[in-house]
Formats: structure tokens, C-alpha cells, sequence
């Protein structure tokens, strides 16, 4: 028997999504100079959904501290909806850090969505924390030759690489989260995402179900 999943009223959703996004501050509102900076992303085993997060010393890049947090992932996966299907276990591994980073950089897009207000933007203005959404995929708008993604005119994000596309989450300005995300890119995916990705599969791999 297949497990039974909620179903999200996709209307009430998208206002949701509307409001978060006039709530979305897209200038640099965050502690200087920066010392910690987070990565965060999600992974699926079974009916299981497992957040994790990580911590980098942003200069020396390296891995400070690391926590997860597991649930029944309830929700379908919905294209340009995944936030109401993965954001809760995104949520319980952040408050389960005892070092609070100057700035998060999520496995997910920010501005850079249909409706203005993807993962990294959700997670940004639920926590009140600057967030960068630094996605492996295209999603909305389109490419200019200098790299800028835009829509009627209104930029959304930045492709930094093939698969590095940047836009705002919460509390930083696109020029700076571009800035950020080059310091932080040794080789082609962003070490704070780099290593959430290789942190939520070690937690997947070793979870018994």
C-alpha cells in the first residue's frame, strides 16, 4: 500500500508565496565582516525528509559545525512549491546549530521563481536570516549574454556557472550574494553547498528505517 500524502491547497499556497515574497528585504542586512557562513540542503530516504546544514569558516572554508533534523516528508513534490514539502526539516536543522552564521546559502532558488519567493526566500523571511539561493537549475525568466536572468526587464538572479545559478533569498543584495558565492566556489558548486549536499546523504545513508 502506498503511503498517503497531504494534499496542499495550491491557491492558498501561491498567496502564501506572495506575501513572503513583499516581504523579501533584497539589500545587505547582515553582521560584518562575516565569520560563519551556513549551507543548507535536503534529502529524501523512503518517507522520510532530512534537512542538514553545515558551517564554514568563510575565510578558511572549512567545516565548523553540522546538525540535521528528520521528518515524515507528507507533502508531494510540486514544482515551484517545494518549500511547503521540505522547509520544515530545513527549519529544525538550523535551530539545532549552536553557531548562528552570518549568512545561509540554500540548495534552492530565492528571487529567481515564478512567484519571487522560492526556498531560499521562504526560509530567509520564516527565520528572519539572510539566505542567498544558489540552485543547480534553471527555473524562470530569461538568460541575458552578461549572465543576468530577467523578466520583463525586473533581474531575478545570475548564472554564475552551467549549473551555479544565484538570486536573493532574504537580507542581502544580488551584487553581494554574487560576491559571496564566487569567494565561496573553489571549483564548481559553492563549498557551503558542497557540503550540505555530501552531509545530508551521509545522514541518508546511515538512517535506518
Amino acid at each position: 500500500m502506498s503511503r498517503s500524502l497531504t494534499k496542499i491547497d495550491l491557491e492558498k499556497a501561491r498567496r502564501i508565496q506572495m506575501l513572503i515574497a513583499k516581504k523579501v528585504l533584497e539589500e545587505d542586512d547582515f553582521e560584518l565582516p562575516i565569520k560563519y557562513v551556513g549551507g543548507v540542503d535536503v534529502a529524501f530516504k523512503s518517507k522520510y525528509s532530512i534537512g542538514a546544514v553545515v558551517v564554514l569558516d568563510f575565510e578558511k572554508l572549512n567545516v565548523i559545525e553540522r546538525n540535521f533534523y528528520v521528518s515524515e516528508a507528507n507533502v508531494p513534490y510540486i514544482p515551484t512549491y517545494l518549500a511547503f514539502r521540505e522547509i520544515r526539516v530545513m527549519v529544525g536543522a538550523i535551530k539545532r546549530l549552536p553557531i548562528k552564521p552570518n549568512i545561509f546559502l540554500v540548495d534552492a532558488h530565492g528571487k529567481c521563481h515564478p512567484r519571487r519567493a522560492g526556498e531560499a526566500t521562504h526560509l530567509g523571511v520564516l527565520l528572519n536570516i539572510p539566505t542567498i539561493g544558489v540552485a543547480k537549475s534553471y527555473l524562470t525568466g530569461k538568460e541575458r549574454a552578461d549572465g543576468f536572468i530577467v523578466d520583463n526587464n525586473e533581474v531575478l538572479g545570475y548564472r554564475l556557472k552551467p549549473n551555479v545559478y544565484i538570486s536573493v533569498g532574504h537580507k542581502v543584495s544580488l551584487q553581494t550574494a554574487i560576491e559571496i558565492v564566487k569567494k565561496l566556489t573553489v571549483n564548481e558548486i559553492p563549498e557551503p553547498i558542497k557540503h550540505a549536499h555530501i552531509y545530508a546523504n551521509e545522514v541518508k545513508n546511515r538512517l535506518i528505517i
